[in-house]
């Protein structure tokens, strides 16, 4: 395979149409027979990738770039997001409005070069694949809990997640960070693949709009516990490495399928 052409794997499986902002072919490569995968990506993996006879390295994290520097605009998807269950356009606008500037002004002094700049002067073909994995992790979800009801407690909500592979295995386990798990559901929204978690604002907007729990797969605690404050819904944390690898490995056995070796840096796959 090619860098090209992995990338298009991914975002078949994603059903997008284009390259997302915060994923990028960093450097080009043909004939990838063996690549490196992993979470994070830097100087150190692309040098384990030649030591183990590696043909290219996928990237989860964008490794740097564009991607890097403008991912953060694929929070807009966010807003897509919440309209799906039912939040007006409006309130969906207003809800990632904060959270958008200060992701832009975090990113803008971030290391962009170093790593792809690396990878050139290596040889080592670089891709990172961000957002189309973690739609592909957050389909299997909504697959996954589409029997239950709102009648269904938030218990029930985190053991039907929990039978995934990568939640069984994963040492980090989902936490219900707000609310009860005795509490019913109500309407559920899984709030991922949006680049990062929404915060404080689009939780407070899904809570807000008939949304009885959401899930995270990560959450500060400063944005949890102005949440507490609020004292209303359920929130969920099914763990940022889990909820990766999850969209990650439907991913690898495609490239395997197609005589790519994925050789990864977890236990999770």
């Amino acid at each position: 395979m090619d860098t090209q052409q992995i990338m298009r794997a991914a975002l078949k499986l994603a059903n997008f149409k284009t390259i997302p902002a915060d994923s990028e072919i960093h450097v080009k490569g043909r004939r990838i027979r063996k690549v490196l995968v992993a979470i994070d990506v830097g100087v150190g993996e692309l040098m384990l990738a030649k030591g183990l006879g590696c043909d290219g390295v996928i990237a989860h994290h964008p490794a740097g770039g564009t991607a890097r520097l403008e991912g953060y605009k694929v929070f807009q998807r966010h807003v897509e997001q919440m309209k799906e269950v039912g939040v007006p356009s409006e309130a969906a606008e207003q809800a990632i409005e904060n959270k958008y500037r200060q992701l832009e002004i975090q990113h803008h002094p971030d290391n962009y070069d170093q790593t792809p700049s690396a990878a050139k002067k290596l040889k080592m073909p670089l891709v990172s694949i961000h957002s189309p994995c973690d739609e592909i992790g957050r389909n299997i979800i909504l697959r996954q809990i589409k029997t239950l009801d709102g009648g269904a407690t938030v218990d029930r909500l985190v053991r039907r997640i929990s039978q995934l592979p990568e939640f069984r295995k994963a040492k980090s386990k989902i936490q219900v960070r707000l609310g009860s798990a005795k509490n019913k559901t109500g309407k559920i929204a899984i709030s991922h693949a949006a680049y990062t978690n929404g915060g404080y604002d689009i939780a407070r907007t899904y809570f807000q709009n008939g949304i009885g729990t959401i899930s995270y797969i990560h959450i500060s605690d400063t944005d949890l516990a102005k949440l507490v404050t609020d004292g209303t819904g359920n929130l969920i944390e099914l763990g940022h490495i889990a909820s990766d690898w999850l969209g990650l490995n439907p991913l690898l056995k495609e490239l395997e399928k197609k005589g790519t070796e994925a050789v990864t840096t977890t236990d999770l796959h």
